[in-house]
């Protein structure tokens, strides 16, 4: 599989995970869909900067939309156990914090994942001082 194909299929996983339609992430793009359709299938090949733009709207790190030598695929074909998972789930330790991870990345308003993180670091501080008066 060629390297622009793993990129494609990585650039689908994450479209998908953050809950946008082709349509919906070529607009953010200010590309067409047919376009993007192309970068999805490997038909076309992506500058730095698109690939900077798509991370920054898919709220992952560029590097987990490139291809390394021993991505998902390859890890498959040796029957690695960690290959039916995402990048980012190899290091969480449970299904809750997958369902967090994703819940979180469907949210396009950064007003919103603010406020959420906000509130995150709130209860982790009523946390600490109910641990304190125990």
């Amino acid at each position: 599989m060629k390297n622009a194909d793993k990129l494609g299929r990585r650039i689908k996983q994450f479209r998908e995970e953050a809950g946008l339609s082709q349509q919906e992430l070529a607009e953010k793009l200010d590309i067409s869909f047919q376009q993007l359709q192309k970068y999805e299938y490997g038909q076309s090949k992506l500058s730095v900067e698109r690939l900077l733009q798509l991370s920054q709207i898919l709220h992952v790190p560029a590097i987990q939309l490139i291809p390394l030598p021993k991505d998902e695929a390859d890890l498959h074909s040796t029957g690695d156990r960690e290959s039916v998972y995402a990048p980012f789930e190899r290091v969480i330790i449970n299904p809750e914090e997958v369902q967090l991870l994703k819940s979180y990345r469907r949210l396009h308003s950064e007003k919103l994942r603010t406020l959420l993180l906000k509130h995150i670091k709130e209860w982790i501080e009523v946390q600490k001082d109910l641990e304190k008066d125990r």
